[in-house]
């Protein structure tokens, strides 16, 4: 397994509770060889595992859209974009910056202009750029995004993108984010506490993905303690957040018992000072 493929499989879990992800258009990436890989997850590794990347993209989703309405639109970054759709679900009035691998971009890019072409997607004004986070320098990258934004305010997203890296890589990125933002803009991010360790559920994800990896990508396997997060210079943490808190508020039927049974993210909201 790729880190790209983790995307297809990311958003087809998003696909799974519509209702709950809002991402009405994630189905678009649904695929026959992701369909048959997802049982085998969710057995081996968590059977919760779509419902909680759902209500991932339900928080950011939402303090997005909260962003930009507030702001009257603006500038999403999104490093890491993967395959996710939130250009799409909020005003016509956000330009969107995807960063990704060439592989994704390429990809990403080719079908969503197919897309809107068809109609399946409303235009919306959409810049893509190849960046590789581990080889490329901190003014490399500042260099090659400065000139692609148009419009301020602007929202970063770091979703779903840690975990792969490690801690050189991470202190790299906030350093672009303090160069590229204003006083008032946001970065959101996810993570994993690191006593997630000491869970099962972590270790059968560790172990699923170290047995299906290509030697070609590499996964850090990266936890980062909350007071990472409130000592990043130039910034200051709004919200903290895990899933098995948020599963009260978007699924509170069938919220989790136990946070320690499943892979519990934790949310970050941290404004630019």
């Amino acid at each position: 397994m790729q880190i790209h493929e983790t995307a297809f499989i990311i958003s087809t879990y998003r696909s799974y509770y519509e209702e709950i992800s809002k991402d009405i258009y994630a189905k678009l990436w649904n695929n026959p060889k992701t369909d048959i890989l997802i049982p085998s997850i969710l057995e081996t590794v968590s059977k919760d595992e779509a419902i909680l990347h759902s209500i991932r993209n339900r928080f950011f989703y939402e303090n997005i859209k909260s962003f930009f309405t507030k702001n009257n639109g603006g500038t999403l970054i999104n490093f890491g974009a993967g395959f996710s759709m939130y250009q799409f679900l909020i005003e016509d009035n956000v330009t969107t910056i995807e960063i990704d691998k060439q592989d994704i971009i390429d990809f990403k890019k080719e079908k969503i202009d197919s897309w809107i072409q068809q109609g399946k997607l409303p235009y919306r004004e959409i810049q893509y750029s190849a960046i590789d986070f581990n080889q490329r320098t901190e003014k490399e990258i500042i260099e090659t995004l400065r000139p692609l934004i148009k419009n301020k305010p602007i929202f970063i997203l770091l979703e779903g993108v840690l975990f792969f890296l490690d801690q050189n890589t991470t202190n790299k990125l906030f350093k672009v984010f303090k160069e590229l933002q204003n006083p008032g803009d946001l970065v959101g991010s996810v993570s994993y506490l690191p006593e997630v360790k000491h869970t099962d559920v972590y270790n059968r994800l560790l172990k699923y993905f170290d047995s299906n990896n290509d030697t070609n990508d590499s996964f850090a396997h990266q936890t980062i303690p909350t007071s990472y997060y409130k000592n990043i210079e130039g910034y200051l943490l709004k919200e903290h957040i895990d899933e098995f808190q948020l599963s009260k508020i978007y699924i509170p039927d069938s919220a989790f018992k136990d946070k320690n049974q499943i892979l519990n993210e934790n949310m970050y909201l941290l404004e630019k000072t």
